[in-house]
Formats: structure tokens, C-alpha cells, sequence
């Protein structure tokens, strides 16, 4: 089966602005509909877009199944990104049956994945990750996830996968194969003990909201440029800023921090799919979380015009080198530094080699002091484990 027979076209958008000509904005960019022969012809893009329109397991926020095309009326009125990327949208998931569109959707995926297209899925339940994940194992063996949630979606007691529980379930099928994942704005709060046990035993990373907020958003970049997929639930972004179906989250991100995520996101050259999800466009009746999340999706394809490809390297010029000694751990950790752009990495013990991931200067000038990384410490505990 090809591309086409898993999706259903959409119609382009129609243009209504007051401040932009038709050519200046983002819908002129994007392709509508189907390309015309093989699926080969996929490859000639850099971006898709994919909507789901299916809510059967949202459980209480019926009506994400409309949130791809409210989103597409407000994307396509804002202005193209700033470098060429060609984009299509191939319109939405369709299935007679959940699993059908599950299916569909692996199957896509690991197509785009095969043509080195970047995906954006748009709409739909944080459920809808599973098939995501599953794509992704088709062509790599250990991957890395980034989620933005208020909550750790575990199950607490035995339930069938919904996007309420969908974090146990990824854990059941795919522990063996996610190399990293953490999850970014998470309120303590609503979180178990049992739940902040369970993330120390897989060795995965949550970081708590109050420590991303403001001028310290640039925190989750590190996180961001190494993921494989990012879901973004929009239930992590304060009430106030967009509706959410229990309008309970009276904390969160501003819509501000959610575009910088998305931007950062966009800037990985790793990043295979950015999900946009729970937005429910029955609870927005002056439409403001449209445009947040159209927003969103903006800088998303801005840092994808903008990305950066990088590898460093003892032998570039461009990347300096620090070694720390710990003398209380007798132990050598080292760091990468771009003399360019200042992002940083740290080798971290895996198996019986080394990788090198992403960190910010914070965790280099942490040791200097000398502290062990926790990142360090979690892939060394995570390698001894294997």
C-alpha cells in the first residue's frame, strides 16, 4: 500500500487577512492534497503534516478530533519561515476501526521516517504516540523522547491504553528500546510517589515547571535537540492561555515558553516528529487556543528552517574540550563546547562505550564544583542494567 491509501486529502484553507498578501504567508508553502505518483515522490519534501481526527481514547476531552483542521485555518495566515522548506500537508489519518488508524498512521510514519521527511502530527489524543514510537523502532533501536506534559500519564491501577495511561504501556512495549525520554513541565504536585519511583527505576528525567519558566525556558533546549519525537501535550500550558477539559491548570507554561519549546524543537536535526495534542477546539469558543497552537506549530517549522546540523568532534576546530577531574569519584567526565553557538554536550558512560548527549554550561560549571552529573550517574546506572 502507498502513502495516499492511509490518508484523507484535505482542501486548502481559505486565505482571510488584513495584513498579509496571500504570497507572503505560510499556506502559499504549504502543498495540499496528495503528490501526484509513487510514494518516492515524498522524498522531494522536508516537512508533512498529518492530522488525526479520532477522540476514542481522549476519555473526558471528546472534541481533539477536530483540533487538525481549526489549526490549519489559523497556520496558514501566518507568514512563510524565514529559509525555504517545502511542505505538504497529506491531510488526515483515516480507519474504519482505532486500530486501522493506529496502523495507518505506523505505517506512514516509517515511510516519511525511510524519505527523511519531518513530520508533524496535528490533533488527536496523546494515545496516538504509541504509533508514533512504533514507527520510529522501525529503523532505530534505541530512541530518544521528549514530552511536555503537567502530569506523568501512568496508570495507577489496571486500565485498558488511553492517552491517561499511555506512559505505562510505552514502558510495557518499548523499555528495551528507549534510550532516553523525559518529560518537561511537570507540576510535583500532581505527581505519585509511586510514579517518581517508577521514573528512577527506568532511569527516565522529568523536569518540574518551576525550574523552565521564564529565562530559564532555555533549559529544555539540551533535552530538545536530542529527542527523536517530541509530544507536546497542550494541557501543559496554563488555562488562561488555552482551554483544556477540566480547566484545572491554573499553573503552566505561557503560550511565550510553548512557542520557544516548539522552537527549540525545530532547531534539532535529530527530531524525526513533533505531535501537537489534547487541544480541544468544543472548549474554545473565542478561538484563542487556535492561534496559540498555530503559534506553536510556526515556530516549530521556523527552528526547522533554521536547523542546525552537528557532530563534535576532538578533530573540528569549531569544538572545544574540558575534562573534569572528580577526585571524591576518582572519575574523569568531559565536555564538548561549540566556540560558535556555546551548546554543550557531555560524554556519558554507555555499555561499554561512550555517547554524547546534550547538556547546557550550568551542568559543566555543577561539576567543576565537583558534584557528579546526574545525567552522568542515570546512564551509568541505565548501561549496568542492559
Amino acid at each position: 500500500m502507498t502513502i495516499k491509501d492511509f490518508l484523507e486529502p484535505v482542501k486548502k484553507p481559505q486565505f482571510i487577512s488584513s495584513f498579509m498578501k496571500e504570497d507572503e504567508a505560510l499556506c502559499s508553502q504549504i502543498e495540499y492534497g496528495f503528490f501526484s505518483k509513487d510514494d518516492e515522490e515524498i522524498s522531494k519534501y522536508d516537512v508533512a503534516i498529518i492530522g488525526i481526527e479520532d477522540a476514542k481514547n481522549a476519555l473526558d476531552n471528546k472534541g481533539v478530533e477536530l483540533a487538525a483542521d481549526y489549526i490549519r485555518t489559523q497556520l496558514g495566515l501566518l507568514r512563510k519561515t524565514t529559509r525555504e522548506l517545502k511542505i505538504i500537508d497529506l491531510g488526515n489519518i483515516k480507519g474504519n476501526t482505532l486500530d486501522d488508524r493506529y496502523f495507518a498512521l505506523r505505517e506512514v510514519g516509517s515511510k516519511l521516517i525511510k524519505y527523511q521527511v519531518f513530520v508533524v502530527v496535528l490533533g488527536g489524543a496523546q494515545d496516538y504516540l504509541l504509533p508514533v514510537i512504533q514507527s520510529l523502532t522501525t529503523v532505530d533501536d534505541e530512541i530518544a523522547i521528549s514530552l511536555i506534559d503537567s502530569r506523568l500519564d501512568f496508570a495507577v491501577e489496571e486500565v485498558e491504553y488511553s492517552s491517561k495511561s499511555y506512559l505505562s504501556h510505552i514502558k510495557s512495549e518499548f523499555a528495551s528500546q528507549i534510550f532516553e525520554l523525559n518529560i518537561l513541565g511537570v507540576q510535583k504536585y500532581f505527581v505519585g510517589s509511586s510514579q517518581d519511583e517508577l521514573m528512577r527505576e527506568m532511569c527516565w528525567e522529568y523536569v518540574r515547571l518551576g525550574d523552565i519558566r521564564n529565562e530559564n525556558i532555555k533549559y529544555t533546549e539540551p533535552f530538545l535537540r536530542d529527542a527523536d519525537v517530541v509530544g507536546f501535550d497542550v494541557g501543559a500550558i496554563q488555562s488562561s492561555y488555552i482551554p483544556y477539559y477540566n480547566n484545572i491548570n491554573v499553573n503552566g507554561l505561557t503560550g511565550y515558553e510553548a512557542c520557544q519549546i516548539a522552537w527549540y524543537s525545530g532547531l534539532s536535526d535529530k527530531l524525526k516528529f513533533f505531535c501537537l495534542q489534547e487541544y480541544n477546539p468544543s472548549l474554545d469558543i473565542d478561538r484563542k487556543g487556535t492561534m496559540l497552537c498555530a503559534q506553536i506549530i510556526w515556530h516549530l517549522l521556523e527552528g526547522e528552517s533554521l536547523k542546525i546540523t552537528e557532530v563534535p568532534s576532538v578533530e573540528s576546530e569549531n569544538y572545544k574540550i574540558f575534562v573534569v577531574h572528580l577526585h571524591n569519584f576518582n572519575q574523569d567526565i568531559r565536555f564538548y563546547t561549540n566556540r560558535v553557538n556555546g551548546r554543550w554536550w557531555i560524554e556519558v558512560p554507555w555499555k561499554e562505550s561512550i555517547r554524547l548527549l546534550s547538556c547546557s554550561k550550568d551542568v559543566y560549571d555543577d561539576t567543576q564544583k565537583g558534584n557528579l552529573p546526574d545525567k552522568w550517574w542515570r546512564f551509568f546506572r541505565k548501561g549496568a542494567m542492559k
